[in-house]
């Protein structure tokens, strides 16, 4: 009887070989995993920040069905201010930062203040090497600020609207 319970003593748990194979084995596993996780987390980001272009833009069209342009009441060569400056709940919970201004170059009708641009500009830390910033006119035009580029690409890149 003493000799069956020793032995079965010493056979619990696992070997340091045992282990390391699991550790490998899931070592691996998130080598293969992290990108598609990032990815998923990126596109959940532009979510964000489309969401809150196209309610800036809601916005904007209410305030020019009340004073015919896209700037302030006053006039002016800016747009107008009364709408959040992020995309989230809270300035610090956000991802993009959204920014407004008067079209330049062949604005609508020749005047600045009939068009708008809103841009969601991603936060320090959150950059999103693919797209960059997402661009929205009251034109409908669509379109992404590639890190470094002067101007938008309208249409976007692929996969950024």
């Amino acid at each position: 009887m003493q000799l069956q319970r020793s032995a079965l003593s010493r056979q619990r748990g696992f070997t340091l070989v045992e282990l390391m194979i699991v550790v490998a084995i899931v070592g691996i596993l998130a080598i293969i995993g992290y990108p598609s996780y990032n990815q998923f987390v990126q596109k959940g980001r532009r979510a964000e920040a489309k969401a809150a272009l196209l309610s800036t833009m809601q916005l904007f069209e209410r305030h020019f069905a009340q004073v015919n342009s896209y700037a302030p009441a006053a006039g002016g060569g800016t747009a107008w201010t009364g709408f959040n400056a992020y995309s989230g709940d809270s300035p610090s919970s956000s991802n993009y930062t959204i920014g407004a201004a008067l079209c330049t170059g062949n604005p609508v009708g020749g005047q600045a203040d009939q068009c708008v641009e809103l841009t969601a500009i991603p936060v320090a830390g959150k950059s999103d090497t693919t797209c960059g910033s997402l661009v929205y006119r009251s034109t409908g035009e669509k379109g992404n600020l590639l890190p470094g580029a002067s101007s938008p690409t309208i249409p976007p890149t692929t996969g950024c609207w």
